[in-house]
């Protein structure tokens, strides 16, 4: 019966698909007469065809939309002919144009494609595509934006865009980025690109988004919310970030003309800009970026250095230094750490140590193996903690690698790049370096970048990447090479003294603190840090389009070697400065914590094979569309997250004045190196980590861009995460944890955008909001675990931002002030960081409100230089960022944590000289 049916249904879909063909065999001759009736002149009866084909098919073409465009075009209607173009651009993603064209054409072509380029995305799915029927919720900032508002670097610009909480530590990763309520220990589960070529360390998936990069090379910042795991693979795991950057045609800042027979209006030649900046905190900054063509290529170069010494923030209580901060340890600190320390030796020894050190100071145990150990005498207590504390007083006041101690947070970035492109074919490279510090410790247990406190990470890419377009398809190839890793200069300082409850300094060391006694002594220490990551990456796909379908399919290669775990190296920090002139001491003379079974690298395979299909269910109304990605993962020969399959659908509405879509994606993450193998005094690690999953539910609707001198958007997204990784016991092994897939949460965020930008206006204005409930529903780690609040992630975020531009006489002036709000962020009970008590033990990270301000002037005599003032902060209030992961430093049982939160910058200014070449 079943092979019945099936056979019936198999009939019917033959003579289904026969009566189809005839018909689009029919519709087609009508076509292909007006295509003879237009080269034969007869221009009426050729649009009439043209009209009756539509009907007949019920289709519209790109075919359909370059006859019509050509028919107008004839007829001297150019209106008519550049709105049939622009369908016609929009309707294919290969060649627009033939050798066979009219000059006027493909002229005005280049035009619409220009004209196109402006509301065009190209992150979402892997090709360009309207931003208004794009089955994602996606935001563009244009160079100009950039300009206009003054931003110093891209942390500063995600500041004023809806869903994004940044905690600005000013150390390591300088800020952790928070995308859509989902709190992390870094800025790990946002992808970020460069030209759509992944810029997250392949080691440890940070996006290391700090001030290296150079604005002026930027053309556009292309930021996707929610899962893009269905192309992207496990890494766009809550959303993207896509910067383009500037082709040597933007950076010239020509523009094909309609209704022209010119080609191409590019000039042969050297073109450029460059920025040079100097403001508060001896803030030094430079950017150039430099375009040249000749007659067979084009080629970018651009380079950045910044660098700064930051605000001063000794006047946190957790940044003072100076030996009176160690009165802030209490007494009972000390008893605890000194009753942990011990001596075990032999009767002689012991009669030896007590005649030494005197009885007086000790109690004695004799063990059954006839040894004896010593611990504190209770009762000498008091004088010991005195006699301790004494020396840790000195430790602090004396030099730590050749200079005093003292609050020091200097950052010292660079970036260099370059691309070259010939027809097809781009090939370029990028490679930058940051000096950061470890702002993120208290100065009780970590001293600043003067006294060597350095992270150092570094990246070198090199890509290329092939995009063919034909008639009705395109192919596309990117390859790259990544190597991520630590210069040499990564050294975290550290404090090895009685107060840390991490120091474990012998007994007799309170009697000679500066001895070193068993290889140890009461000082600051090196712990140099050493870590490096290959991967290359092939991703190789293919975008078909054909009437009202419009298919992409790929498949991506990439292969790693990865360190498991840090290498480090530890000294301790004296009278002199580092010299690391001949050796570089992790990379060289470096140790794992543990060295596990087969070594310390690691093999990775990563395949994924993606497809997505759009379809046009209702002509220019309704687009649905489908897609999915199995990525296989395996680590070695037997580690890995194994197989995952991630899905997409979408349904996109575009009606009269308004688009709506509904979306629901899948996303996973891959647990990062770092992740499954990097150790610590407490953690193991666990290599058979699972990736992290994400369900996405989401609504969206805005008006068509073009319909209104205001452009708005609203969104609603629901998403729920299993697998989440954090650290919880070890099952194994007593005392000790791990990282598990332990968690579950579930997120709530909903984001507007309002935009008013008229084309003749002095004025235009932006307004965005955004309310987020973020929670964790389960730990499989805790038992009778009751449901939390993500810390660190404002309920409600408000940014704003108006900008005028007039002219006076020769002087032409743009005034851009720009607006913030951010909630109370919940931390502390009842929170995913308990530890952390918040400002004044409030459990909150206060909310705050800040003004930003720009003003750029230009002589029209004088037009290729400009001059911008930028003043933040104005009203010089004082606010805070929450700070880094567990942030439960305190001056008790946690001193080597990390801090609760960092006061941010105060009124600061920036003054920059711009040239255009």
């Amino acid at each position: 019966m079943r092979q019945y049916i099936r056979y019936c249904f198999f009939v019917l879909l033959l003579c289904s698909a026969q009566v189809f063909a005839q018909k689009a065999d029919t519709c087609a001759t009508r076509l292909a007469l007006a295509r003879d009736l237009y080269e034969s002149g007869k221009l009426n009866d050729a649009l009439k065809l043209v009209d009756e084909y539509q009907k007949c098919s019920g289709l519209r073409t790109s075919d359909y939309f370059k006859l019509k465009a050509k028919i107008f075009l004839a007829l001297d209607s150019n209106t008519y002919s550049l709105q049939n173009i622009a369908e016609y651009v929009k309707s294919k993603p290969g060649n627009y144009i033939t050798d066979d064209d009219p000059a006027v054409f493909k002229s005005m072509v280049q035009y619409v494609q220009d004209s196109l380029a402006e509301r065009q995305i190209s992150s979402v799915s892997k090709r360009p595509e309207d931003i208004d029927l794009t089955p994602a919720s996606v935001i563009v900032i244009k160079a100009a934006d950039i300009v206009k508002r003054g931003y110093g670097n891209l942390v500063d610009l995600l500041s004023d865009l809806p869903g994004f909480d940044i905690s600005k530590t000013n150390s390591v990763t300088y800020a952790n980025i928070y995308q859509r309520g989902f709190r992390q220990e870094n800025t790990e589960r946002t992808l970020f690109m460069i030209d759509g070529v992944e810029e997250n360390d392949v080691w440890s998936n940070i996006a290391y988004i700090s001030r290296q990069y150079p604005l002026s090379s930027i053309s556009e910042v292309e930021v996707i919310y929610g899962p893009a795991s269905t192309l992207y693979g496990p890494r766009a795991f809550v959303g993207a970030i896509n910067v383009i950057t500037k082709s040597y045609k933007s950076l010239t800042r020509t523009k094909s003309e309609p209704y022209t027979a010119s080609a191409d209006s590019t000039t042969l030649g050297i073109h450029g800009t460059a920025n040079v900046s100097v403001g508060s905190y001896n803030t030094r900054n430079a950017d150039v970026t430099l375009g040249g063509k000749t007659t067979n290529f084009t080629y970018m170069l651009s380079g950045a250095y910044y660098q700064s010494n930051e605000r001063n923030l000794d006047f946190q209580s957790f940044y003072n230094y100076g030996p009176n901060q160690i009165d802030k340890v209490s007494n009972a600190t000390y008893v605890t750490n000194l009753n942990r320390m011990s001596f075990t030796g032999t009767a002689a020894a012991v009669d030896a140590a007590l005649l030494k050190y005197g009885a007086a100071n000790f109690t004695r145990t004799v063990n059954a193996d006839g040894t004896s150990t010593l611990r504190v005498n209770q009762a000498a207590m008091p004088s010991l903690i005195e006699r301790a504390r004494a020396a840790d007083k000195a430790t602090y006041s004396g030099l730590v690698n050749g200079k005093p101690l003292g609050y020091s947070n200097q950052a010292a970035d660079w970036f260099v790049s370059g691309k070259l492109r010939t027809g097809s074919l781009e090939a370029g490279f990028r490679t930058w370096k940051l000096k950061e510090s470890f702002n993120y410790y208290q100065s009780l247990y970590s001293a600043g970048t003067e006294n060597g406190g350095r992270w150092a990470p570094i990246n070198t890419t090199l890509y290329t990447n092939y995009d063919k377009r034909f008639e009705n398809f395109t192919f596309s190839n990117l390859n790259s090479f990544v190597i991520s890793g630590l210069d040499k200069a990564s050294n975290l300082v550290t404090a090895n003294t009685f107060y840390s409850e991490v120091a474990r300094l012998p007994l007799f060391s309170l009697f000679e603190p500066t001895t070193l006694i068993d290889g140890n002594k009461n000082s600051f220490a090196n712990r140099f840090y050493y870590y490096k990551g290959q991967q290359f990456r092939s991703d190789t796909k293919v975008t078909y389009t054909k009437n009202k379908l419009s298919l992409l399919g790929g498949f991506e290669y990439r292969y790693s070697q990865l360190q498991g775990d840090y290498l480090t190296y530890t000294s301790f920090a004296g009278n002199n400065a580092i010299d690391q002139s001949s050796v570089a001491f992790a990379q060289e003379q470096g140790t794992t914590a543990t060295l596990p079974k087969g070594g310390n690298q690691y093999n990775t395979l990563d395949l994924g094979v993606y497809s997505q299909a759009t379809y046009q269910v209702k002509d220019s109304l309704l687009y649905a569309t489908a897609g999915g990605r199995f990525d296989y993962n395996r680590i070695n020969t037997n580690a890995g997250f194994g197989q995952v399959f991630s899905p997409k659908l979408a349904l996109v509405a575009s009606l009269k004045t308004t688009v709506w879509k509904l979306i629901y994606s899948q996303g996973i993450q891959n647990p990062s190196q770092f992740t499954k193998f990097s150790t610590s005094t407490t953690r193991n690690a666990n290599p058979t980590l699972r990736a992290e999953k994400i369900r996405n539910y989401e609504l969206i609707v805005l008006n068509k861009h073009g319909k209104s001198v205001f452009n708005w958007d609203v969104s609603a997204a629901y998403s729920a995460i299993i697998d989440a990784v954090s650290s919880g016991p070890d099952p194994l092994i007593p005392n000790r944890v791990i990282n598990q897939n332990n968690g579950q949460y579930s997120i709530f965020t909903a984001q507007g955008n309002l935009i008013y930008h008229p084309q003749q206006s002095h004025w235009d204005a932006y307004f965005n909001a955004t309310y987020t409930r973020a929670r964790q529903t389960a730990n499989s780690s805790v038992v009778d675990f009751q449901e939390q609040i993500i810390a660190d992630i404002a309920p409600i975020k408000l940014n704003a931002g108006v900008n005028y531009a007039f002219a006076l006489h020769k002087n032409t002036f743009n005034i851009n002030l720009r607006g913030n709000y951010v909630d109370a962020k919940p931390v502390g009970d009842g929170t995913t960081v308990a530890a952390n008590q918040g400002v004044d033990g409030t459990g909150f990270i206060p909310r705050f409100v800040i003004f930003n301000s720009a003003l750029t002037y230009q002589h029209k005599q004088y037009q290729r230089f400009t001059l911008q003032l930028v003043l933040n902060n104005i009203m010089n209030s004082l606010y805070y960022s929450p700070g880094p992961r567990n942030a439960n430093a305190n001056f008790t049982t946690a001193i080597s944590g990390f801090v609760p939160y960092v006061a941010q910058r105060d009124r600061n200014f920036l003054l920059t000289l711009k040239y255009d070449l």
